[in-house]
């Protein structure tokens, strides 16, 4: 593998986004969303994984407006890339990154997204509420997807330990005006 594709594949897949790796949701015969790995880029490995585990995303949770301009939230099945070296979770053009800190109980009042925005978290938590006082807890290991870009929006604040937090804003054009876009054309371009 040459130095410039190996550059290519590290800022593609990142080392963040390696970690989290590209899904797609697939509707189950229960009609439950489901959030899996699906086909990123191939390089020849370089070095073979030591064992059969490997660090994947526990929770996803998705942020849409609803008819009535209020923010749903719904969290979708996680479907783990078991027998994968390695495997992608989102590979997008994004509009902005952000990594930022906040001190615990620090947030902000009902807000929307700007653009579909993933949020990330690193270490600590941020609390997501909504309009009905229900609040989601978002940990390492979770992950939110934010679309509710109308409507009254949510609430977010650090967790009692502080939060650190990667943001990935993607294409304010993303942005459905109500309800959800398809989620299947979210993960990867």
């Amino acid at each position: 593998m040459t130095e410039h594709s190996k550059r290519d594949f590290l800022i593609g897949s990142g080392g963040l986004m390696a970690a989290l790796a590209a899904a797609s949701r697939a509707q189950a015969a229960d009609g439950t969303k489901e959030v899996r790995a699906v086909q990123g880029p191939v390089f020849p490995m370089e070095f073979e994984p030591t064992g059969d585990a490997m660090p994947w995303i526990k929770r996803v949770f998705h942020l849409y407006s609803g008819p009535d301009g209020l923010t749903r939230a719904e969290q979708l099945t996680v479907i783990e890339p078991k027998g994968r070296k390695i495997a992608t979770l989102l590979r997008r053009n994004a509009e902005r990154v952000t990594v930022g800190a906040s001190q615990a109980g620090a947030g902000f009042g009902f807000h929307v997204a700007n653009n579909p925005t993933f949020l990330i978290p690193i270490f600590g938590s941020m609390i997501i509420g909504l309009h009905d006082g229900t609040e989601y807890e978002l940990r390492h290991g979770d992950l939110a997807f934010a679309e509710d870009c109308t409507g009254k929006g949510h609430i977010s604040r650090s967790g009692p330990e502080g939060s650190m937090m990667v943001s990935v804003q993607l294409p304010k054009d993303g942005c459905p005006k109500v309800g959800s876009s398809d989620l299947s054309k979210v993960w990867s371009e």
